[in-house]
């Protein structure tokens, strides 16, 4: 009696060492003619695993493998099964899952998001890939009217997101002009985008060109003067050559020159 509950106790101990270890990605059944390749996928979308087993069997050490799509939030899910006519599949010695190697991997840190200079603009998106920020600097002095416009890739597959929008930005200050939700899947990358703002002050070559058709021309004055006789006129040349290092000076005399009557 004692040797038959000691060999029913081995069997059942055999069984699970030809299992192999939990969660190995290769199951052999308890009688060792088949062995079922399964994953799971801990997160809410479909993926596409890939599982790659080592595994002795009568004839020596093979490779299991297959791949496929597997539903979210699925365990112990299979993705293919190999049967035998007779006891063949001894032990799993070792396996690779994609997704499991990708679950297991530390989540990178986020990068540190870059300061936009003066005029630079960006479409940022949210370490969730859930919502995108249209941000931009405006380079001006005084508040003004910005406008972004740009386009997002997504993990949706032949989708981008779009995004436009304008509103006044306070000066030399990171503004955001509006904030999208991602319709479906999630953000990846901008790909393509402008931004710019109005500029609220005129050119300096405009105000310079007012400024000049303000000031007087000393040679536009000395054509319009009168005629006067030509001991007068060449008196007046003399005084004239003197003020001519003294702009303040000449303009007064051009003044009263033409005030004679």
């Amino acid at each position: 009696m004692q040797t038959r509950f000691f060999c029913a106790g081995f069997a059942a101990l055999a069984a699970v060492l030809l299992a192999g270890p939990a969660g190995a990605g290769c199951v052999i059944s308890p009688d060792g003619k088949s062995i079922n390749v399964v994953t799971d996928n801990p997160t809410d979308e479909q993926k596409n695993c890939a599982v790659s087993c080592k595994v002795d069997t009568k004839i020596g050490v093979v490779t299991v493998a297959c791949g496929g799509t597997t539903p979210p939030l699925a365990r112990d899910h299979s993705l293919c099964d190999f049967d035998k006519p007779e006891v063949w599949y001894k032990k799993v010695i070792s396996a690779d899952d994609s997704c499991k190697s990708a679950a297991n991997t530390a989540p990178a840190k986020p990068a540190a998001v870059a300061a936009l200079k003066p005029g630079g603009f960006a479409c940022r998106i949210s370490a969730d890939g859930k919502t995108v920020d249209a941000v931009i600097v405006n380079p001006y002095k005084r508040e003004t009217s910005c406008q972004i416009d740009c386009a997002v890739s997504t993990t949706k597959a032949g989708a981008t997101f779009s995004v436009s929008c304008s509103r006044n930005a306070a000066p030399g200050v990171e503004a955001v002009l509006c904030s999208h939700a991602v319709d479906g899947g999630k953000a990846v990358k901008m790909i393509s985008g402008k931004g710019d703002c109005v500029n609220p002050e005129p050119p300096a070559d405009d105000k310079a060109e007012k400024n000049k058709d303000d000031a007087i021309d000393p040679s536009d004055l000395i054509k319009g003067m009168p005629k006067q006789p030509s001991a007068a006129n060449k008196a007046d040349e003399e005084e004239l050559k003197k003020l001519m290092d003294d702009p303040s000076k000449i303009q007064d005399y051009i003044r009263k020159q033409l005030n004679k009557p």
